[in-house]
């Protein structure tokens, strides 16, 4: 390249001096052998890097990353290996065994995929479902118990009508003594958090056989629904009822899997399979 510039050089100041017609001809034929020479030099050196790049892409340098793929599970990792072996070594046996390698992730994941689809549909089914013909709302309830008014539980269900899906939430409280309770907590590991509800539309009381009832039945927003998920797979779970007195209890394994269940359901309701 330095050589070819040089012969530039002395053409533009051939022609700026005004040399003679066979000085000029016989710069441009260096010129035109110095380009021809860079032309054969690129070839070479297109060439020699085929050959370093054959070398690197040889059937047993490819295949000896199949293993870490394969145990990465990387598909799209070992999908651009084969895409190697097809360009390189198309009917090698490298090739085949990293198809068959590439084939077998895709199969597996596809089976976890179903297994998962599985799974989330098992959810919805096995909650308990009623339909109330009069408004037309199918309710979807917990499966290990049922939750009655006069019971100290928190749970959760799902109303559907149509294509409007919503999830309620359900704390209450049962003793030998009134706690007219004004506020409602959740915790869990020391998170807190408050459940707004109205006194008069969401709170309710009774009284019989000599205990007394209080409880909510509240809509879940978005908000308290990212904290319910969380709280469902922290260590200790708890509830609590203040006012004039109060009432804090922790809940069982059982209410943390039902909480869990009834909120992978409303999921698969909500957002599909």
């Amino acid at each position: 390249m330095k050589k070819l510039f040089t012969i530039i050089s002395a053409i533009l100041v051939v022609v700026s001096c005004g040399a003679t017609q066979q000085e000029y001809d016989s710069l441009m034929a260096k010129n035109s052998q110095l380009e021809a020479e860079v032309l054969n030099l690129k070839q070479v050196v297109e060439s020699l890097k085929q050959v370093v790049e054959n070398y690197e892409n040889t059937p047993d340098r490819l295949y000896s990353g199949v293993a870490e793929l394969i145990a990465n599970k990387d598909i799209e990792g070992l999908t651009a290996l084969c895409a190697k072996f097809e360009k390189y070594h198309p009917a090698s046996i490298e090739c085949q065994k990293a198809k068959s390698a590439l084939q077998m992730l895709i199969d597996e994941k596809d089976a976890r995929e179903k297994a998962e689809k599985a799974k989330r549909m098992q959810a919805v089914n096995k909650l308990k479902k009623e339909y109330d013909d009069v408004s037309g709302c199918t309710w979807y309830y917990n499966p290990y118990f049922t939750h009655y008014n006069n019971e100290n539980l928190t749970s959760l269900y799902i109303g559907q009508k149509g294509t409007n899906i919503w999830l309620r939430l359900k704390m209450s409280y049962e003793g030998d003594d009134w706690i007219f309770f004004e506020n409602a907590y959740l915790s869990y590991d020391g998170n807190t958090r408050t459940i707004p509800f109205n006194e008069y539309d969401d709170k309710k009381s009774d009284i019989g056989y000599g205990r007394v009832w209080e409880w909510i039945d509240v809509a879940v927003a978005d908000t308290l629904l990212s904290y319910l998920k969380d709280m469902v797979n922290g260590k200790t779970l708890k509830m609590r009822l203040s006012g004039k007195y109060t009432e804090t209890r922790t809940l069982t394994e059982n209410e943390r899997k039902a909480l869990q269940d009834v909120l992978l359901a409303y999921d698969v309701l909500k957002n599909g399979k």
